[in-house]
């Protein structure tokens, strides 16, 4: 592919006078990100010094209660002369002011004192399975007040030092032989820096935070220019013009490169000028933990990332025909696209593993090692190149991808919302579901302590089939058709014997490789399995809410409609691995993506080979029969001998061999390949 490059340069300088001259664009784009960062690391710093002060001269007061008051009254005394001769300053600089309080809880409610003293009596505390008859003081205080919570600390602090005073004196008293603090003395030494352990900090957010600012910028720039010229019409009119398309959608994509890269070294000047050149205070462990050295790596590790964002946002710009459908499909891309950025959150995740082949978390990965001093320098390599190959790629299929006229022509589009109804839904079908996941998630985020069985009918009857049957009706979608309400052929039922034990192994088997990649802790397994199979529902209950009503409910929004949705927009095999992905995303956690998405892809598969729901309402149900019969006898489904998996796979192959020989395609698929 030859570009024509004075076209392409002159293309290039007018599409970016354009967007300079767009208000938007520079709030976005410009604006916001030179802000944020000296913000954010400016607030930071001066919040911290303000409370720092502020607890400083604070005086807390408090207030002596309880059956044993005036002996609780006593030791808080001797505790406070104490910490008048300590050689700790922080200890000396602690005031405490007696009040005299008829009711302590009301006065403490009241902000009249910030806590209170309780001297508990002995004979009391002696019944309590935490004392043994010993004069016992407790300190109330408000957890959800910041000064409430400093000042008892400040004083079982206090007092801790008063006890240990008291009890240095009793011992020398009784001619102890040797200090009392030199008795089983143990010391820690950490062998990180200051610095190191401030860059661990900012090295988990940075990457984080540099690709939500380009997301946000970026967006708006790419929304424009293709989403929002196709809506003004002002895309066919550049389309009339000696430069050739491809000119076009390669220059428009080098304007949202530049945007991307512009915001990128944007952040890393910011660093720059406010932590290298000291230009704002900050803490001095983030300034060692950034040398200028530091920010220049920082700079050439985001690049590839900084290239495959905008490469993905003029992507998704341009498969919308309108500005306000991008903003849409921005919303479940950005979501997606900052998870990757996320790995240095989780724990043991090292660079020199499989996930230095993964883009975008790689290079989290490394920055993270980077700023706290650790420098694997051909894994180092090798991540920028992994990220940099997936940006070159992904730039290269959307300039190809964008080239063809019915993307950066909207009359196809508009013929199909003219005429309504199910051609409608084939473009309206992934808006559906990405508003449904974030509808899910709110709600799920509500009632994640209810009943198992309440969250499973909010989640599959009222979401999953309530908006199933919304778009049915809105869009005229005749049931039969949409939900592929149709018999299959008889082998395809004895196939099912083979395929639904068969694709369950492999499927643990598929999630127990990808912990290889992202370690899930044990205690977070069992945690998922007591939330979803809890003690107590008998094995009736368990299978209708977690086999029968899911492979219903999801089989009908999954392969029903948002298979039918789209299923004259992808080929066969995009079809199942999309709505394979799309089912995973669905499940939220990230332990179990593989797994479901892999199972959602086989249901979708064996859909499109028998042109009937009906098969992967049975297999779905099924394989969660399985799963519940498994965990209620504690069969280790994901911790069995490799030979067990590699026997599934062969069951998977042997019943999809024989669906394949019976198959009866789903109506309307497109072709597997293109026609030569």
């Amino acid at each position: 592919m030859k570009l024509n490059l004075p076209a392409l340069r002159t293309l290039y300088l007018n599409e970016m006078r354009m967007i300079l001259r767009d208000r938007r664009t520079i709030i976005m784009a410009v604006v916001l990100p030179m802000v944020v960062l000296p913000v954010v690391l400016f607030a930071s710093s001066w919040t911290r010094e303000r409370r720092e002060a502020a607890l400083a001269r604070t005086v807390y007061r408090y207030a002596v209660a309880g059956a044993n008051e005036e002996q609780a009254r006593a030791i808080v005394a001797r505790a406070r002369e104490v910490a008048l001769t300590s050689t700790n300053a922080n200890v000396r600089r602690l005031h405490f002011e007696e009040k005299s309080v008829t009711n302590v809880m009301e006065a403490l409610d009241r902000r009249e004192i910030h806590f209170f003293v309780e001297g508990i009596d002995p004979e009391e505390s002696a019944g309590a399975d935490d004392h043994d008859g010993r004069d016992v003081l407790r300190i109330v205080y408000r957890g959800d007040r910041d000064d409430s919570g400093s000042g008892a600390s400040a004083m079982q602090a206090l007092l801790a030092q008063a006890a240990r005073a008291q009890r240095r004196v009793l011992l020398e008293a009784h001619a102890f032989p040797v200090p009392p603090e030199q008795v089983a003395a143990v010391s820690s030494t950490d062998l990180a820096s200051k610095g190191q352990a401030a860059g661990l900090a900012l090295g988990r957010i940075i990457t984080l935070l540099v690709l939500v600012l380009i997301f946000s910028g970026g967006a708006v720039v790419a929304s424009d220019l293709l989403a929002g010229e196709k809506e003004r019409g002002t895309l066919e009119t550049l389309l009339t013009t000696c430069a050739g398309r491809t000119e076009v959608i390669a220059a428009k994509h080098l304007v949202t490169l530049s945007m991307a890269l512009f915001i990128t070294l944007l952040q890393g000047a910011n660093l720059l000028v406010c932590v290298g050149f000291r230009l704002i205070p900050v803490p001095a462990d983030l300034a060692a933990a950034l040398p200028v050295r530091q920010i220049l790596l920082l700079l050439f590790l985001l690049l590839p990332v900084a290239a495959l964002a905008a490469g993905m946002l003029l992507l998704t710009s341009g498969y919308a025909r309108t500005y306000k459908e991008a903003q849409l499909y921005f919303l479940p891309v950005v979501l997606l696209g900052v998870v990757p950025a996320l790995a240095p959150f989780f724990p043991d995740l090292p660079l020199r593993s499989i996930l230095v082949l993964v883009p975008v978390s790689n290079i989290a990965i490394a920055v993270k090692d980077a700023l706290s001093g650790v420098f694997d320098w051909p894994m180092i390599v090798l991540a920028w190149l992994v990220t940099g190959g997936a940006a070159a790629a992904v730039m290269r299929w959307s300039v190809a991808f964008l080239s063809e006229e019915r993307l950066v022509m909207p009359a196809a589009g508009d013929a199909a919302e003219f005429a309504g109804g199910p051609a409608r839904f084939s473009r309206h079908a992934a808006s559906w579901f990405a508003a449904l996941w974030a509808v899910l998630w709110i709600v799920n985020s509500y009632i994640s302590s209810a009943d198992i069985r309440v969250q499973l009918f909010v989640n599959l009857v009222v979401l999953f089939f309530g908006a199933s049957l919304l778009m049915m009706w809105r869009y005229r979608l005749n049931p039969r058709e949409a939900l592929a309400l149709r018999m299959p052929r008889l082998a395809v039922w004895p196939a099912l014997l083979c395929a639904i034990p068969g694709g369950a192994l492999t499927a643990n088997g598929l999630a127990r490789l990808s912990t290889r990649i992202i370690p899930v802790p044990s205690e977070a397994l069992d945690e998922f399995t007591r939330s979803v199979i809890p003690e107590g529902m008998d094995l009736f209950q368990l299978l209708f809410f977690l086999a029968v009503m899911p492979a219903i409910f999801e089989e009908i929004a999954f392969r029903g409609l948002l298979l039918h949705g789209l299923h004259r927009r992808l080929r066969p095999v995009a079809l199942a691995v999309v709505v394979g992905l799309v089912f995973g995303i669905f499940h939220f956690a990230l332990f179990r993506f593989v797994g479901t998405a892999f199972l959602g892809a086989l249901l979708a598969a064996v859909t499109l080979l028998t042109g009937s729901l009906l098969p992967a309402v049975v297999w779905h149900a099924a394989n969660n029969a399985l799963g519940v019969i498994a965990a209620r006898n504690e069969i280790p489904m994901s911790d069995l001998h490799p030979g067990y998996y590699l026997a599934g796979a062969g069951l998977l192959a042997v019943g999809f061999w024989i669906v394949w020989k019976n198959r009866t395609p789903y109506p309307g698929l497109r072709p597997y390949r293109k026609s030569a």
